[in-house]
């Protein structure tokens, strides 16, 4: 069985492409994401552009218990989380 990495932001345009990397090379990926409007639009569960192997856990960096639960049974952590305004431009 493979390690498992946390990726933070694991949604996000950064997050993601890591995510692809770690499975193409055997990795178990969990992501956690807040899936913030202002990056991925409303109304978005989970990105269609995520691949369906990355296990998505829906919350935000700064809640502990969100963290903790996404930390559990992880290996490795690769930090992507960020507050970012790229997006709104996108949506404007």
């Amino acid at each position: 069985m493979g390690k498992r990495v946390l990726i933070t932001g694991g949604a996000g345009f950064i997050g993601s492409h890591i995510a692809d990397e770690l499975l193409a090379h055997g990795y178990n990926v969990r992501a956690l994401d807040n899936l913030t409007p202002q990056v991925h639009g409303t109304g978005i569960t989970r990105p269609h552009y995520l691949d369906p192997e990355v296990e998505l856990i829906v919350g935000d960096i700064r809640d502990d218990e969100a963290v903790l639960r996404a930390l559990d049974g992880v290996d490795a952590v690769c930090h992507c989380a960020a507050v970012v305004g790229v997006g709104q431009s996108m949506y404007e």
